[in-house]
């Protein structure tokens, strides 16, 4: 029986994309305001082209779009990393129906959380901005601990937090790596949200897959 219900958060509850989009329209008024609109734009595209779906190692990333730019009076990759981490977060968006199926999993006791790798800064501050919180049992941020998805330390760790076995858990995300292979790897059901920057890549036939948050319920 599943006695809770655990989800990734960008791209599973969080709209990152939608995200994203603001942020990068608040980054390029801030850092590029004289540029024309169709220039700003092209910068946003470059900027989701290169991201990797947020995986994109953050200083690394910004040196490249630096450097692909060439733009001379930069703050720096180390500035614009913190900025990212400090801004990004205050975007967030969350699917429509991200809480009416957290309200549902509670109605029928089954508890509910978060599991997110990251800085705990830029994490936090989406969770803090995301309205979710009422909603979860649990959140666990990678950037507090000493371990991250995919291993296995941190499924056990929120299992245990909840006292409850990996088993009485089902883990919903869009990764297949992170979330899928690390969570089954744990002991703990999962289910695969297929959109976003892993849409339709290395789907299992043991996994069920959804395209709609609401749909989780079917498998609790």
């Amino acid at each position: 029986m599943i006695k809770a219900v655990l989800f990734d958060f960008d791209e599973t509850l969080q709209d990152r994309t939608s995200a994203f989009d603001k942020y990068t329209d608040a980054f390029t008024a801030e850092f590029m305001p004289n540029l024309s609109g169709e220039e700003k734009q092209k910068r946003r595209d470059d900027m989701v082209r290169t991201g990797n779906g947020g995986y994109a190692e953050r200083n690394a990333w910004f040196s490249g779009l630096i450097k692909m730019w060439d733009w001379k009076n930069s703050p720096g990759a180390t500035a614009l990393t913190n900025h990212y981490e400090e801004n990004f977060g205050k975007y967030c968006i969350i699917f429509d129906d991200a809480i009416p199926l957290l309200k549902e999993l509670h109605k029928r006791n089954i508890k509910t959380g978060i599991i997110t790798n990251g800085p705990s800064v830029l994490q936090h501050t989406k969770l803090d901005n995301s309205g979710l919180l009422p909603y979860c049992d649990i959140t666990v941020v990678s950037g507090d601990y000493d371990f991250a998805k995919p291993q296995a330390q941190i499924f056990l760790y929120t299992a245990a937090q909840l006292g409850l076995k990996p088993e009485e858990c089902l883990y919903v995300g869009d990764h297949p790596v992170n979330d899928i292979e690390g969570a089954l790897g744990a002991g703990m059901k999962a289910v695969r949200m297929n959109w976003g920057w892993f849409k339709d890549k290395n789907l299992r036939p043991d996994v069920p897959v959804v395209n709609k948050l609401y749909d989780v319920i079917n498998y609790v």
